[in-house]
């Protein structure tokens, strides 16, 4: 702690001029553009600036400015592209304005590291390397627009950040666990905003996605969210936090039934598959899948059964494109997502190293399939492989460590990633921001936590 507090003297001590000299500039700066500029523009450079200044002075209010804005912030579609449309959220903005305080933090103090070493560092760099590189050829073959592809691949590398920006912020137990609660509050915020929107009797999503919205993603996080209060209630020895983990799994349990997601329907039999593997409550898992069957009659809504039923069909309706399976034909949305998945395997063949390009070859919904197409097989090799790692560093941390919560989390996280696993089978999963932020910053906790884990039995031994 001593040591901690040293750091941080020096750390103000080198601060303060460089901090004060960039203040002075960017005081100009703006004094410049207010004469120039409307109210709103000079609201929103004030709002940017009152926020890169607080992140610069303080990493861990820089995550919570993170996690609040993940789900709740607006989106701005900035261009129409054909199948595909490019867009900001305010929480894009955010993270550049985060990212470029940490990076002036770590220019001022290089000690700090700009980024701390994990087991995650190498898949993380081989699979950006993998997108940049297969985009570039793309674009040097007219495949991939460069406006578009270069966007697209920084999406991808925003929720890497988040994971960086997260570790590295991370010092001791109370600040994960800090994070953790700050995330199941937004995660309430959001879960009682969506029950809300049940009576309209539309499929609901998450706040600030318009009138279309995005049930799927939407049904993607809520099982995330899900996961990670299950690794809690099976971990953690208080009744106190098993009922409000409970309480919170219940909030997060009844939007998703009614965003009619059949993907996150899938997610759910991935998650309660992981536990059933990992956890040691398996009679517990077995019980509480028993109450749900049984309840299942008496509580779901009728449209649940009514999607259940349009997805497999006894007759087919007139359509040469319509899968079967047996005597079961399936609708015509997860005949499109096979029969498209069939040509990939034959389109693969004819750039079977990078593969088109990151927006290259049209849209595709399905992540193991869109990852192979669009970066050939070293980008599906890099990816599967990041996952491999993302499992082995968590699985780590739930084996070795002692402490309670480090434990849940880590065993919600092996859960969440068998049932984002599960949900990719048939959605861009990770590659969509609702889902990866969130789930990228759960992984910085595991991470630290591994971290802190090795540093207390140091100082112990």
């Amino acid at each position: 702690m001593v040591l901690q507090t040293n750091r941080e003297n020096k750390i103000r001590e080198k601060i303060n001029p460089v901090f004060f000299s960039v203040l002075l500039a960017v005081a100009v700066l703006t004094a410049m553009a207010i004469t120039r500029s409307s109210t709103t523009l000079i609201l929103e450079l004030t709002a940017g600036l009152i926020i890169l200044i607080i992140s610069f002075l303080s990493p861990e209010a820089a995550v919570y400015f993170l996690i609040f804005s993940m789900l709740l912030s607006p989106e701005i579609v900035i261009a129409e592209l054909p199948q595909r449309e490019i867009s900001v959220r305010m929480d894009d903005m955010l993270i550049l304005i985060i990212a470029f305080s940490w990076l002036a933090r770590n220019a001022v103090y290089k000690e700090l590291g700009l980024f701390v070493k994990t087991p995650l560092n190498k898949p993380v760099l081989y699979y950006v390397l993998a997108c940049v590189l297969a985009t570039a050829l793309g674009m040097l073959f007219g495949k991939v627009k460069p406006l578009q592809g270069t966007l697209f691949v920084l999406k991808y590398i925003e929720y890497f950040l988040i994971f960086f920006m997260v570790v590295g912020s991370i010092q001791s137990r109370e600040q994960v666990k800090r994070y953790f609660i700050a995330m199941i509050i937004a995660a309430l915020i959001i879960s009682i905003y969506a029950i809300f929107q049940i009576p309209s009797g539309e499929r609901i999503s998450a706040p600030f996605e318009g009138k279309s919205g995005e049930p799927n993603t939407f049904g993607g996080y809520l099982v995330l969210i899900i996961s990670i209060l299950l690794g809690i209630l099976l971990s953690h020895g208080s009744l106190k936090v098993k009922a409000l983990s409970l309480g919170a799994m219940v909030f997060a349990a009844v939007p998703l039934i009614h965003t009619l997601s059949r993907s996150s329907w899938m997610a759910l039999a991935g998650m309660y598959i992981s536990l059933m593997i990992f956890s040691k409550r398996v009679a517990a898992l077995t019980a509480l899948l028993v109450i749900i069957i049984l309840a299942v009659p008496m509580i779901m809504p009728e449209k649940v059964e009514q999607r259940y039923r349009a997805t497999f069909m006894t007759k087919p309706v007139e359509s040469p494109q319509q899968v079967k399976i047996g005597d079961t034909y399936l609708d015509l949305s997860a005949s499109e997502r096979i029969n498209s998945y069939m040509k990939i395997l034959e389109d693969i063949k004819d750039r079977p190293v990078f593969g088109y390009g990151v927006t290259g070859y049209g849209f595709i919904d399905g992540q193991f399939f869109r990852t192979l197409i669009e970066t050939g097989l070293i980008g599906f090799a890099a990816f599967i492989y990041l996952l491999y790692k993302v499992f082995s560093t968590t699985f780590s941390v739930y084996r070795n460590t002692g402490d309670e919560l480090f434990r849940g989390i880590s065993l919600g996280m092996l859960a969440g990633l068998g049932a984002l696993t599960a949900h990719a089978l048939s959605a861009n999963t990770f590659i969509i921001v609702r889902i990866m932020e969130p789930f990228w910053l759960v992984m910085g906790m595991v991470a630290a936590s591994g971290s802190l884990g090795k540093t207390e039995e140091g100082v112990s031994g």
